[in-house]
């Protein structure tokens, strides 16, 4: 098989974790996980639950490859793009066979955000609408931060944090909400 990016070159054969056999990009680093290899390791492993929230992990930095259309290795058609999320600010693509590449360092963000297990659902609608859903608060979080500066707006953080747990929340909000 030849890489998706270098196409002169030939993938190697790597073990990405005991158990999960992917091939390797000499030039990029990059990873191709056949998906009969995923889905051998992935039902080897203990049954665990997905968190909705992965531990924050150092994001990996977006890597020059991120925009290229890529061909799958196995079958030579175009990978579609998938956003991560989860603190990540890259995507990742998956042939219709089933494969997925992930670009030099992407396979050890996604372990550092314990994502590693999920990269199955990160191609489901659910787990899309859910990094839109994240994309859409940080930036009308930056808007209102623009908009009402940086301290006022970790006040209102705060005092939200506060209302949402206290038992009159209510009468606050009538009373913030009442014209002097």
């Amino acid at each position: 098989m030849l890489s998706p990016l270098a196409h002169h070159k030939r993938l190697e054969r790597v073990e990405l974790e005991p158990g999960l056999t992917a091939f390797r990009c000499p030039e990029t680093g990059g990873h191709w996980i056949p998906a009969e290899s995923y889905w051998r390791w992935r039902s080897k492993l203990p049954a665990t639950e997905v968190a909705e929230e992965s531990p924050a992990a150092e994001a990996v930095p977006v890597s020059e490859f991120d925009d290229v259309v890529k061909l799958c290795p196995e079958s030579g058609t175009v990978m579609t793009r998938y956003r991560v999320g989860h603190g990540q600010p890259f995507r990742v693509e998956r042939s219709h066979t089933g494969g997925i590449w992930l670009d030099g360092g992407e396979w050890e963000a996604l372990c550092g955000g314990h994502l590693q297990k999920s990269i199955h659902l990160i191609f489901t609608a659910p787990w899309q609408k859910a990094v839109r859903q994240q994309e859409l608060n940080a930036m009308q979080l930056a808007q209102l931060q623009e908009r009402l500066g940086a301290e006022l707006l970790e006040k209102l953080q705060a005092l939200r944090q506060e209302l949402s747990e206290h038992p009159q929340r209510s009468a606050a909000l009538a009373f913030l909400n009442a014209q002097p």
